[in-house]
C-alpha cells in the first residue's frame, strides 16, 4: 500500500510520461478490438436471421402466404431477428432463383477472379426478390453495411465499399438451398 502514496509524492513525472507514450496506443487498440467484436456480433446475428428467413422459403411457408410476400415483407422477417443496434432500413436483401440447367449456376454470384462473392448495389429496398417453386435452387444474400468505423480504421479492415457517402465494412450473410417438395 505504500506505493500509492509514493506515486502521489513523486515529482519527477515519469509515470505521466510513460502513460502518455503508451496510453494512446492502448486506447486505439481497445477501440479497435471493440469495433471488431461488434462487427463479429453483427455477422453472427445476421447469419441467424438469414437462416431463419431462408427456412421459410425452404419449407414453402413464404410461398403459401396469401398474398405472396414482397421484398419489404421478407425484410421485416429478417428485421425481427437482428439486434436493435442494427438499423433495419440499411439491410440489403436479394433472393435469387438459380437456373437448374444453365451454366454458371451458383458461380454467377462469385467474382470472376474467385476472390469472393459479388456485391450488388447497396440500395436498401431495391434488391431482387424472386420466390422459387418446389425443387428450385435459391440463393439468399443479406448485406449490412457497418459505417461506424473511424476513418483511420477503414484501411485496417479493408472497408473498400461506400454506403451513404461513408466508408463501410460489409457484413454479408448468404444461404444457398433447394426448396423442398412441400
Amino acid at each position: 500500500m505504500r506505493c500509492v502514496p509514493d506515486l502521489i509524492r513523486d515529482e519527477k513525472g515519469s509515470t505521466t510520461v510513460e502513460f502518455a507514450l503508451v496510453g494512446l496506443l492502448f486506447i486505439v487498440a481497445l477501440l479497435f478490438t471493440m469495433i471488431v467484436a461488434q462487427i463479429l456480433y453483427f455477422g453472427q446475428k445476421l447469419d441467424f436471421a438469414t437462416e431463419a428467413a431462408s427456412r421459410q422459403v425452404i419449407v414453402g411457408t413464404a410461398q403459401k402466404q396469401n398474398p405472396p410476400p414482397t421484398l419489404a415483407n421478407f425484410t421485416q422477417v429478417l428485421c425481427g431477428n437482428i439486434p436493435a443496434a442494427m438499423s433495419c432500413s440499411d439491410l440489403v436483401v436479394n433472393l435469387y432463383v438459380v437456373p437448374k440447367a444453365a451454366s454458371p449456376g451458383y458461380y454467377a454470384y462469385v467474382k470472376t477472379d474467385r476472390s469472393g462473392l459479388t456485391v450488388p448495389p447497396l440500395t436498401p429496398g431495391s434488391g431482387q426478390f424472386t420466390l422459387g417453386g418446389q425443387g428450385d435452387y435459391q440463393y439468399l444474400q443479406v448485406i449490412y453495411p457497418v459505417t461506424i468505423l473511424p476513418s483511420f480504421m477503414t484501411g485496417w479492415l479493408d472497408a473498400s465499399a461506400t454506403y451513404k457517402g461513408k466508408a463501410a465494412y460489409l457484413v454479408m450473410s448468404t444461404a444457398a438451398f433447394r426448396v423442398e417438395q412441400y
